[in-house]
């Protein structure tokens, strides 16, 4: 018990330096994307409480988060605490895998976004087309092109498709810069 109280405490720390940075320029962005990578059923309530008061003495809206992380059943409480949550798919890229096994993460899509108990899946933007084809539910769906220039999505024809498509709420880009690696 002592190591999830001591990892949630250091991401806590981290997210609390995090705010404080804001706060120092004056400004919040208006969505803050947390990609809690060590949420589990085992630590969900400490984090969420941690979170909770870190929201509360930086005065940010709950709306102004996407709370992501790969285990939906730890994301539950976040979601009926009313954050945005989304649950990250963790598959492999849908090209390196057979149509069954394909198939098969889709049905527990299915079973998840039917449970209702995140707003939202995100996935690498090679995941765009087997989701928007095969999963036929209503849900946000955010994802990240990093290997392409905002140019680049724009000139593609699935770019394009992604740009006007209105499920996608969430199209993150990454932009080489002159620090870029």
């Amino acid at each position: 018990m002592k190591t999830i109280h001591l990892v949630v405490g250091i991401v806590l720390t981290l997210m609390c330096i995090f705010f404080m940075g804001f706060r120092e320029i004056g400004r919040y962005p208006d969505k803050i994307w947390l990609d809690i990578k060590n949420l589990t059923l085992e630590n969900r309530i400490t984090a969420l409480s941690s979170l909770n008061k870190l929201m509360e003495y930086f005065q940010i809206k709950k709306e102004r988060l996407i709370i992501e992380g790969q285990n939906w059943k730890a994301l539950e409480v976040f979601t009926q605490n009313g954050y945005y949550t989304s649950y990250y798919i963790p598959y492999d890229d849908p090209d390196n895998l057979s149509r069954k096994e394909q198939k098969c993460f889709i049905k527990g899509l299915q079973e998840i976004v039917d449970r209702k108990v995140v707003s939202a899946l995100s996935f690498p933007g090679c995941w765009y087309a087997e989701i928007k084809e095969s999963l036929n539910r209503s849900i946000d769906l955010l994802t990240w092109e990093h290997r392409s220039s905002q140019l680049q999505l724009l000139l593609s024809s699935v770019g394009r498709e992604m740009l006007f498509d209105p499920q996608l709420k969430v199209i993150l880009v990454k932009d080489k810069g002159k620090y870029h690696r």
